[in-house]
């Protein structure tokens, strides 16, 4: 009986290794584009607790991501986007935490905005938004982060942008 005990621990180990492995680092801002009423939950862990909601419903709010693993990203603080009437960026949650990633997208395409296929200056242009000044921007996913790099959806195109 002990030893089957020790082999769950073991795996449960390796298994929490292997997770934390697949977390990339990142540093980039997202904006949460879920505009429930009741907000987007902050969890403890990736599908864990949730810690609080942030409710960004008619307002702008930003989070700071620190890494990511996909389907999730970790953050460390969400606040209100200053606009053109208001320099305040007001704090609603600051810590650790981990929210959906399809609950994310860019702050704005603009014309600097080049989607590529991998995270890297050199891959394949597979969107562009240079002189599409007058078009209204697309909406976009954020579907994961490595580094300054953000993997989106833009309508049916997936690439990394380091450009928003």
């Amino acid at each position: 009986m002990r030893l089957r005990h020790l082999i769950l621990a073991a795996a449960a180990l390796a298994w929490a290794g292997a997770a934390s492995a697949e977390t990339r680092g990142c540093e980039s801002d997202l904006r949460i584009t879920d505009q429930d009423p009741a907000g987007l939950n902050v969890r403890a862990s990736p599908g864990g607790p949730i810690l609080t909601a942030v409710v960004a419903r008619n307002r702008k709010v930003l989070v700071e991501l620190t890494g990511g693993d996909g389907a999730w990203a970790r953050i460390r603080v969400a606040h209100v986007e200053p606009d053109e009437h208001s320099d305040d960026a007001s704090v609603l949650w600051q810590g650790d935490g981990w929210v959906a990633f399809s609950k994310l997208g860019l702050a704005g395409l603009g014309p600097r905005t080049v989607i590529r296929q991998a995270a890297d200056d050199n891959a394949k242009v597979v969107l562009s938004f240079k002189n599409h000044d007058d078009k209204p921007a697309p909406a976009s996913e954020a579907m994961g982060c490595e580094g300054g790099w953000v993997k989106v959806r833009v309508g049916g195109i997936v690439g990394w942008t380091d450009e928003f």
